[in-house]
């Protein structure tokens, strides 16, 4: 036992000598100047600084592209707010059948939920998947309509 407990020790110490053992710097600085000399030619560099260009040029464009579909997305989001705010607003106080009831429940719930933890640029990974989220809440927007018949055929029934 106390063999294989001085064995394991002995490879632990190995262990932690290779991995933080300080490195020559000199290699380094020689990599990096081999490295250099490659790309030192001319055009290559110019090249590769040429896409590095454009790579740059369509992030900044697809950057732009996607926070004004954002800006979109984020008015439509404020439109249903207000929209669920005035239906709870002429809901006040009504009674409901109980199937009503549950349809027009299922309805807001499934609207609420866009409202309720809305996802900010950064979990958007392309202008495709925002467009979806934006038909998804004019959807639950245009679902509403169906709540609005239904709060108005109860005032009508009321009077």
């Amino acid at each position: 036992m106390k063999y294989v407990l001085g064995l394991v020790f002995m490879a632990l110490i190995c262990f932690c000598l290779i991995l933080f053992w300080p490195t020559n710097e000199a290699d380094t600085v020689n990599i990096n100047i081999e490295n250099r000399n490659i790309f030192s030619e001319g055009e290559p560099k110019q090249s590769i600084s040429s896409a590095s260009n454009l790579i740059t040029n369509n992030d900044d464009k697809r950057n732009e592209v996607m926070t004004s579909e954002y800006k979109v997305l984020e008015k439509e989001r404020g439109v249903l707010k207000q929209r669920l705010a005035r239906l709870k607003h002429h809901m006040w106080g009504l009674k409901f059948e109980k199937n009503k009831a549950k349809e027009m429940s299922e309805i807001l719930l499934n609207a609420h939920r866009l409202i309720k933890n809305p996802n900010m640029l950064g979990a958007f990974s392309d202008t495709e998947s925002i467009r979806d989220e934006t038909m998804k809440v004019k959807f639950a927007n245009k679902s509403l309509d169906r709540i609005t018949e239904i709060i108005l055929q109860k005032k009508q029934d009321n009077n």
